[in-house]
């Protein structure tokens, strides 16, 4: 008699210690921060277990899209990739309820791991994103001239205009005594590592590199100047 109850017992309590399955369709923001001190949120969503959506670092405000599966143990894997579709890092962790995910992140490969700790908010995932990306990116507004100016004999200066929406408007002029000038405008936009980028007719690209208070553009079979009229170089606020 008394076996049989410490058996019921047992068996009792193992049952209530199990993980209940997950709803395996929802669609969540949650916020946190990967190795205790990179802020980011993700907007999640899934559908029977198939997991979809996009994630961004708030000190960068750039999408990042994710993609993977949901399983019925409560664990999840997710792949993140670039705007080329190339993957760029891998998220392992545990669904603990609706309310937290935890887990690693990690390189494709498995290196460089770290720690992610994520929370369900109630917090709009794309005017969260807005915000934090305009209150960056607009402070790179404004005219920037090169150091060249000084010397007098040729001179470049770079005018931006931060429009929302990742995207920058700018303007180069740039000119040598000997005569040649050179003159570009377009929009440029803002990748995944801040950086921003501009391709166009008779111009391959445009690269603009963003610290602090000066921009160093790098381009490349750009024809909208002479030949020693250079767009390359940095640009100082």
């Amino acid at each position: 008699m008394i076996l049989i109850t410490f058996i019921s017992c047992k068996n009792e309590s193992k049952t209530e210690n199990q993980n209940p399955n997950p709803n395996l369709d929802f669609i969540q923001t949650y916020e946190g921060t990967i190795a205790g001190k990179y802020p980011v949120h993700l907007k999640l969503k899934s559908d029977s277990g198939n997991l979809s959506g996009n994630y961004f670092y708030d000190k960068v405000g750039t999408n990042i899209e994710i993609k993977g599966t949901l399983m019925n143990d409560n664990n999840l894997t997710l792949s993140e990739f670039d705007e080329k579709g190339n993957q760029t890092g891998l998220w392992k962790g545990n669904l603990i309820n609706k309310n937290r995910i935890t887990g690693t992140w990690s390189k494709p490969n498995g290196t460089s791991p770290m720690d992610f700790d994520l929370f369900m908010t109630s917090d709009n995932y794309e005017g969260s994103k807005n915000v934090i990306s305009d209150s960056k990116y607009s402070s790179y507004t404004g005219t920037y001239n090169s150091p060249i100016n000084s010397g007098g004999i040729s001179n470049g200066v770079l005018k931006l205009n931060y429009i929302g929406n990742q995207k920058i408007d700018f303007e180069i002029t740039v000119g040598h005594r000997d005569g040649c000038v050179g003159n570009l405008n377009g929009t440029a936009k803002i990748d995944s590592k801040g950086n921003a980028k501009y391709s166009g007719q008779g111009c391959k690209s445009l690269t603009f590199n963003f610290n602090n208070r000066q921009v160093k553009i790098t381009e490349r079979d750009c024809n909208h100047h002479g030949m020693n009229c250079f767009f390359d170089g940095i640009y100082e606020k």
